[in-house]
């Protein structure tokens, strides 16, 4: 075998082998291959760090970056209401507290009180 051929096939088992272990460590995605359930460091305003499922029903929300779908995880916030409140924090800027989630419309007292634990900001 030549040495051209030699070399190119080492080349070849050596990039294998690294798209193996990104894979198994997930760094990258390849579509057909499962591992760990992933994770979300969630860092609330004291130095505790939470990790949770991305979508966990009980996982804090940080209203100033969650998508729809984590919005929609709270108490009494569907469809519309999560797109209200991304359209007022794109708007206005980021909220500074859970109360002031009030400020965009249709939203109350009543669903802030039933999120308490669960809003960040």
């Amino acid at each position: 075998m030549s040495e051209d051929k030699k070399s190119y096939l080492l080349l070849a088992a050596a990039a294998f082998v690294i798209l193996a272990v990104l894979a198994v460590f997930r760094i990258i995605d390849m579509p057909g291959i499962s591992g760990l359930p992933a994770t979300t460091a969630v860092f609330t305003s004291s130095t505790e760090v939470k990790y949770a499922d991305s979508f966990a029903e009980d996982a804090p929300v940080n209203i100033n970056t969650a998508t729809a779908e984590e919005l929609m995880t709270l108490d009494e916030i569907g469809e519309k209401r999560a797109a209200d409140i991304i359209e007022y924090r794109e708007t206005h800027g980021k909220f500074h507290s859970a109360d002031d989630l009030t400020l965009v419309e249709g939203i109350g007292d009543q669903t802030v009180e039933l999120n308490r634990e669960r809003i960040i900001v």
